[in-house]
């Protein structure tokens, strides 16, 4: 009896270093299961710029949290930034425009994400979050937005935590 519970032991051993070989192999890691709120998921893949009919649209691709995007009230936002010049264009609400020195140095950081909604007025009428899709969406820019390299950019600020997208560069047309 002694002789198969230490054979049984070896096995046992052995398949457990098996398991964790595979799954260090595969990138695959020990977690605990519990509740936890998870951060969203946003992601520029894409961003285009077009000129249709003398209105300027831009079309941008991603992860951005889809199911959560259109729940009432989430606060996801894109910007398109020139310099200071910023417009906002958030999933619920008007899109907003305005300057803002916290973009004077090209890049929008988490810090800097609460200030932002604090700033800037009401976009003009046309300017807006066209349509909205799981992987990308459409936003008509001011016609007073000046041609040339521009930044876009997702973000949300949550209660648990800011998160923010990788920025894309683009020129506008």
């Amino acid at each position: 009896m002694a002789r198969e519970l230490d054979s049984f032991a070896t096995m046992a051993h052995r398949f457990l270093a098996i398991w964790l070989l595979l799954s260090l192999a595969t990138g695959a890691s020990p977690r605990s299961a519990g509740a936890a709120a998870t951060s969203p998921t946003l992601l520029l893949s894409r961003v285009t710029a077009e000129a249709i009919l003398e209105k300027r649209t831009l079309a941008f691709e991603g992860l951005f949290d889809f199911e959560n995007a259109l729940q009432v009230a989430y606060p996801l936002h894109l910007v398109v930034f020139q310099g200071t010049r910023f417009v906002r264009y958030p999933v619920v609400g008007p899109a907003v425009v305005g300057e803002s020195p916290l973009l004077a140095d090209g890049i929008l950081a988490l810090g800097e994400l609460s200030a932002l909604l604090g700033e800037g007025g009401p976009a003009p009428s046309g300017v807006r979050l066209v349509s909205l899709t799981p992987t990308g969406g459409v936003v008509t820019l001011p016609d007073d937005l000046p041609a040339g390299t521009t930044t876009a950019v997702l973000f949300t600020v949550l209660p648990e935590e800011n998160v923010l997208s990788n920025p894309l560069t683009f020129v506008l047309p």
